[in-house]
């Protein structure tokens, strides 16, 4: 430590002893059961929705926009959460109009009723993206590997 002091000036032993406590901070919020239910009802939701997208949009347009307020709410929940950017990254892009998720199906719907083909690879895309933020929860509990969705199911 003295030759700390004199090679150092305080100023800099100060930044250096502030960035080594920086570094024991958590990079990551820590698992929360809210989010994980969150996210596994409303992908379930969202699935039910997709099915109905081969009808006019107007003909639902209350059930989308009471689903978009949920998925609205739970990107609002996980950017409140301290060192949780990861998560409310993935719920910004889950909203996004100009994307190919949950935002931008919402913004094709709208356009016209949705064949058959469209919908279910839209409900492939959306169930990969709704598993990475279900796994992404999980992963704050315990690290495993997320393949599936038997997988995305937390251990008790």
């Amino acid at each position: 430590m003295r030759h700390l002091r004199t090679m150092m000036p305080g100023w800099a032993r100060a930044l250096l002893i502030a960035l080594l406590l920086g570094a024991c901070a958590p990079i990551i919020s820590e698992y929360s059961l809210d989010a994980y239910k969150n996210a596994t009802s409303l992908k379930a939701e969202t699935f039910a929705l997709v099915d109905k997208s081969g009808a006019k949009f107007r003909d639902h347009q209350k059930e989308v926009e009471a689903l978009t307020t949920k998925i609205d709410a739970a990107y609002e929940f996980a950017a409140g959460l301290p060192n949780n950017e990861l998560s409310a990254a993935q719920w910004r892009l889950m909203r996004n109009p100009e994307r190919g998720l949950y935002g931008g199906f919402i913004r094709i719907w709208k356009q016209g009723p949705l064949p058959a083909e469209f919908r279910e690879d839209k409900k492939k895309q959306l169930g990969a993206a709704f598993d990475e933020i279900i796994c992404l929860e999980i992963n704050k509990k315990e690290t495993q590997r997320c393949t599936g969705n038997a997988a995305l199911a937390p251990k008790t």
